[in-house]
């Protein structure tokens, strides 16, 4: 079937086109809303600036086709191949991309709003400035996850967004915007988040090891359990944030603002903070083993019963502290 057969018998009001095969059609700025197109082979076809609004292309074969600018929202992608597909500044608002194989896809200032990631495939995919605001991308079990390793998500809108379990490991996410997103038990090892937006995130059990967050606001982020041994945290804005029992040994910390956080039962050997701000910190129980605090405040922070034997001290601010033996200092 040709392009010509395809959009004359659309006109006619067929939508059935299961399984067609359409290698390399152009179908450019084509309307086909509401067409099924499930199992079609669309392989290098060419899509771009197409209306395929809840046009369904489940398990469909979209590899290396052109889908630039196509408005896409509340289709069905799911299980589709869209590997190496052009999707930049495609609309895919609230599109159900479930188990799609979408490594080294090219979404570039994509619209994701709302969409389902389900078990994905993002690998080597780049995300650079798309939104995925409110997006799903939450591990459905431990066997199949959404897979973003390598993918690039510089200043990616991931607002709300749901990646619970997701591989992000190494991934660049520098600058993005990760705000009241959920990110329980992800792997974000070696992961790139400097000066990323964090505010409220809920990054509780997840694998931060050798991370840098450099310079990112980790304003009231949660992260108990976690493992951020080894990670770059130099000058980051972390008021009130929750490192409880997390394991955090040679994690570099120095110039951060951790007034009101939470360290109780952590780990934190080896750690540097110097000048930090740790103000009203809740450092119970805390390890602290050969940690260097030099010129940091813990104005009336906690570290009852906190390992400091072996911390340097040097110059600092311990007015009002109270200290491991429970007396406050003067």
């Amino acid at each position: 079937m040709n392009a010509r057969e395809l959009l004359d018998a659309y006109a006619r009001g067929e939508m059935d086109f299961k399984g067609k095969t359409l290698v390399g059609i152009d179908l450019a700025g084509a309307d086909l809303i509401g067409a099924n197109l499930v199992q079609a082979d669309l392989e290098n076809a060419n899509l771009m600036l197409a209306f395929l609004t809840r046009v369904r292309f489940r398990q469909a074969n979209l590899s290396k086709a052109r889908l630039g600018g196509a408005n896409l929202n509340q289709a069905d992608l799911s299980a589709a191949m869209l590997r190496d597909a052009d999707l930049h500044g495609a609309s895919l608002q609230g599109a159900d991309l479930r188990s799609a194989n979408m490594t080294l896809a090219d979404l570039l200032d994509a619209n994701l709003t709302g969409a389902d990631l389900r078990n994905a495939d993002l690998s080597g995919a780049n995300l650079t400035g798309a939104c995925l605001r409110g997006a799903n991308l939450r591990q459905e079990n431990r066997k199949y996850a959404t897979n973003l390793r390598g993918a690039k998500l510089r200043l990616a809108d991931l607002r709300g967004t749901n990646l619970s379990g997701a591989d992000l490991a190494y991934v660049d996410l520098s600058g993005a915007n990760l705000s009241e997103a959920v990110l329980r038990d992800a792997n974000l090892k070696g992961a790139n988040l400097q000066g990323a937006l964090l505010r409220n995130a809920n990054l509780s059990d997840v694998d931060l090891s050798q991370s840098c967050l450099e310079s990112a606001d980790l304003t009231h982020c949660r992260f108990p359990r976690s493992n951020l041994s080894g990670a770059n945290l130099n000058r980051t804005s972390a008021k009130g944030a929750d490192f409880t029992e997390a394991v955090m040994a040679l994690a570099q910390m120095d110039d951060c603002d951790l007034a009101n956080s939470r360290f109780s039962r952590a780990d934190l050997a080896r750690v540097n903070l110097r000048r930090s701000v740790l103000t009203k910190a809740l450092l119970v129980e805390t390890y602290l083993g050969r940690a260097d605090l030099t010129d940091a405040n813990l104005s009336e922070a906690i570290l009852e019963r906190a390992e400091i034997s072996s911390t340097t001290l040097t110059n600092v601010i311990l007015t009002g502290a109270t200290m491991p033996d429970g007396t406050v200092h003067g």
